[in-house]
């Protein structure tokens, strides 16, 4: 806390004191969560491309004419209104018999805003995070490093929530990180590539 006077005496230091921690007004927080892209507890904005065609293994060992997954990923966000976060990152690659699983799982706080553009943007802010992976059945799990809560997963997405007309079973929220692609635009045609932006979707409510 700062110090917003130069105090004469320990007494006049004491008397202030004890004025300032009975008058001091309770913090309040301002949500910044649009109501558009709070879901419920069970609901993830989510991008998948979990494999629904899968093989059979035909290499020899325990495993051998096992069928399994072609692999992929899976990517989660949801917002919370008390300006909270919570991102998800699921990979799985089988290969030549082996299955290779890792999770990431990170919170934070989140402000929705806008940039000097007039662009809809939120800053993710990671403050605790696990990852965990499993090799063939070997797992580990490891508290996330401040340094890559700090860099790595606290970013800066532009964002817009949209429908598709050749997906009317979805609604979406479109991102592009600000910090990979800080030249996105989006009222300059040309300025955002196609590949850059990430397509999270939810189920149409019926």
């Amino acid at each position: 806390m700062k110090i917003l006077f130069l105090f004469v005496s320990l007494i006049s230091m004491a008397s202030l004191y004890g004025q300032t921690a009975k008058s001091k007004p309770a913090q309040t927080i301002t949500n910044t969560v649009p109501a558009e892209v709070i879901t419920n507890d069970t609901t993830y904005w989510t991008i998948s491309t979990i494999s629904t065609v899968g093989y059979v293994n035909t290499t020899s060992g325990p495993n051998y004419n096992t069928y399994t997954s072609g692999g992929g990923m899976l990517v989660k966000f949801r917002f919370k209104p008390n300006n909270r976060f919570e991102f998800q990152l699921y990979v799985q690659a089988n290969i030549y018999g082996m299955m290779n699983e890792a999770w990431t799982h990170v919170e934070g706080t989140v402000e929705f805003t806008k940039d000097a553009k007039g662009q809809n943007i939120f800053i993710t802010k990671a403050e605790k995070g696990t990852y965990r992976t499993n090799r063939s059945g070997a797992a580990n799990s490891r508290p996330i490093p401040d340094n890559e809560l700090k860099g790595q997963h606290s970013c800066t997405y532009l964002w817009e929530k949209t429908t598709l007309k050749d997906d009317p079973h979805h609604i979406y929220l479109l991102t592009v990180d600000l910090e990979k692609y800080p030249g996105a635009d989006i009222n300059t045609p040309g300025t955002i590539d196609p590949s850059w932006v990430s397509k999270f979707h939810i189920p149409v409510k019926k």
